[in-house]
């Protein structure tokens, strides 16, 4: 026995329709009714949790911590879901570009916590010490004499700056030069 929706050559299973067309019944009291069609924008925004200071994606994210959207069907790539978001509301990043969050915080996607910046500026703007840090102060570490070394890397050179008593003095002699060479590290500055 086949289904009984006209234009159908599906064997029925159920109630004299085909397994589709009953589930269709089933979910939306009509074997013909489909799922409703949502836009793009309401496919992300979905996603998105608006409920704190920082808009957070809530759906899938790359190995990195960033959050990720596919617009379209197959054939369209993924996007960041960050950078999806800043191109709805604000428009298109520059040429060159990068967004940088200035809240630290990958899975954040609101468009006034992230600001387009060329890759250096935006490896200027970090949170903290690198994960495998020892001293937990960025650019600071203990050499084997115990006193403190201090070093900042710009543009892939490594600046020595001397050693130090106390981690203190480093960290203060790190922060003192990022301001002298940096433009964009917020933290450093005191404005986050």
């Amino acid at each position: 026995m086949i289904c009984s929706v006209p234009g159908c050559s599906q064997p029925s299973c159920k109630r004299s329709f085909c397994n589709a067309h009953y589930i269709r019944l089933r979910r939306y009291g009509d074997p013909l009714a489909g799922a409703p069609r949502l836009t793009v924008e309401q496919r992300f925004w979905a996603k998105v949790d608006k409920s704190g200071d920082c808009w957070m994606w809530t759906a899938k994210a790359t190995s990195h911590g960033a959050g990720w959207f596919k617009p379209g069907g197959r054939g369209i790539n993924p996007l960041y879901a960050y950078r999806f978001s800043y191109e709805l509301l604000v428009g298109p990043v520059p040429d060159g570009m990068e967004l940088d969050h200035q809240c630290h915080n990958r899975l954040c996607v609101r468009p006034d916590h992230l600001r387009p910046v060329s890759h250096k500026q935006n490896l200027e703007n970090r949170s903290g010490p690198a994960r495998h840090s020892r001293s937990g102060v960025r650019g600071v570490r203990r050499v084997p004499s115990g006193r403190w070394s201090a070093a900042v890397k710009h543009h892939g050179e490594a600046l020595y700056l001397g050693t130090f008593d106390t981690m203190e003095e480093a960290e203060d002699v790190v922060i003192a030069k990022r301001n002298e060479l940096f433009t964009h590290n917020d933290l450093d500055r005191g404005q986050q």
